[in-house]
């Protein structure tokens, strides 16, 4: 699976919902036959929030940033953003994929992280 599937969602061919790619079924009108719609280009800040009190997988960081955007075709993903400063929302966001900590099992762990243009 590449990187940018991940971030795939899917559109309802019969009423026009996006969704998660998680569901099966149209939460609005139950039809089971979608488009897979992918990000395009940058996105926006909608929140964040800055977490003081990370879990344990992430405790080489005293402080990290958790937001949520929105590219321009509608699709809203969740993930880390690379700095805690300067943060605005509705400022533009471009998504990188990298390692953000090890598990605790020691596995590394991937994930879109989101920084400033």
């Amino acid at each position: 699976m590449s990187h940018k599937e991940e971030l795939d969602w899917r559109k309802c061919s019969a009423c026009g919902l996006l969704q998660h790619k998680s569901h099966l079924r149209c939460l609005r009108c139950k039809h089971n036959r979608f488009n897979i719609i992918s990000p395009t280009g940058t996105c926006k800040l909608v929140t964040y929030t800055i977490l003081k009190a990370p879990p344990a997988e992430f405790r080489d960081k005293s402080s990290y940033a958790l937001g949520i955007v929105e590219f321009s075709n509608g699709i809203k993903a969740i993930g880390q953003i690379s700095t805690e400063t300067n943060l605005v929302t509705g400022m533009e966001l471009k998504p990188f994929y990298t390692k953000i900590c090890n598990n605790l099992d020691g596995k590394e762990v991937y994930a879109y992280v989101f920084q400033p243009n």
